[in-house]
């Protein structure tokens, strides 16, 4: 694997091996197929490598420096039915990395945006929701990221590191219109804080709108207890800072010796992944009906009467 993921391509040349199917996958044998059906809205998904993630942030930052026709004021789900007309649908909810993958096969117009930020940084990230306890525990970053291993190279599944995000976000604004050049760029992400008006929720999650800047990357050095006691309870991530290119060793670790681990709960420690799939597939099959013009809710209606 790459160790510095970036945004990811791979688009297979060779023809499907099934009729109605193309190959997006330059793996062999291909781990990816694509249905060829209808819909002509785009939809971006924003998902995460697990909450604190900068999810929000991209969210907001997509609204209003990008065309975009529609967007949630907040936090949505895959699961909302896109508005009748538009050029495009923005949604955000990083639980959802659990979820894209059936529909990235289905939807040849949904684009999910995956936000990776180093997990020490993630952990000692705190909500304004509560501020007296950390948010997020490393129990996500180790279910989230692994789905994120299975997603990546997928040429619609775009990750954006955190860290590149905050650092240079007009780049990262170019990165993401060449690989969604059906977006027009209406200013860069640098001029945000200029004209965003987040919502209530999004101010909680993010604080208020403000230049981008990598003002917390690194902020877990000063937060060493709580890095040793989320390994404690969860497990090393040394392999995994090294494979996203968070680290080129375990030297790291040493900062951590002679430390006394803090082991109070997260605000979200492990999450539910059983109840966080829920419905999935279900979703495929709305979209199925929806591109034959078939609204899934009148099947319900009509299953009642």
């Amino acid at each position: 694997m790459d160790p510095n993921p970036g945004w990811f391509v791979g688009l297979c040349q060779r023809r499907p091996r099934q009729p109605g199917l193309v190959c997006v996958c330059d793996e062999d044998p291909p781990c990816h197929t694509e249905l060829d059906c209808g819909d002509s809205m785009k939809r971006i998904h924003i998902v995460g490598t697990g909450p604190r993630t900068g999810t929000t942030l991209m969210a907001e930052a997509m609204a209003v420096c990008f065309d975009i026709d529609h967007h949630t004021q907040h936090e949505d789900r895959i699961f909302v039915a896109p508005p009748k007309e538009g050029n495009a649908f923005l949604t955000k909810a990083p639980r959802d990395i659990l979820v894209v993958g059936p529909l990235l096969i289905v939807n040849p117009n949904l684009y999910v945006i995956c936000m990776v930020r180093d997990p020490r940084d993630a952990i000692v990230s705190k909500h304004g929701k509560n501020r007296d306890n950390y948010w997020v525990g490393l129990g996500f970053w180790k279910a989230y990221s692994t789905r994120w291993k299975r997603l990546h190279r997928h040429p619609r599944f775009i990750t954006v590191k955190y860290e590149d995000f905050v650092s240079d976000p007009d780049r990262v604004q170019g990165a993401l219109s060449a690989r969604m050049p059906f977006l027009r760029v209406k200013r860069p992400f640098s001029c945000f804080h200029e004209v965003a008006k987040p919502s209530k929720a999004s101010q909680e999650a993010m604080g208020e709108a403000r230049p981008i800047a990598p003002k917390s990357v690194g902020a877990w050095r000063d937060h060493l207890p709580r890095v040793a006691g989320q390994i404690r309870r969860h497990g090393s991530i040394a392999d995994d800072l090294i494979e996203f290119g968070y680290e080129t060793d375990d030297a790291w670790m040493k900062l951590l010796e002679g430390v006394e681990p803090d082991l109070a709960a997260s605000h979200l420690e492990v999450p539910d992944l059983r109840k966080l799939q829920r419905g999935k597939y279900k979703e495929v099959v709305k979209h199925l009906l929806r591109s034959v013009g078939v609204e899934p809710s009148r099947l319900r209606l009509a299953r009642r009467s």
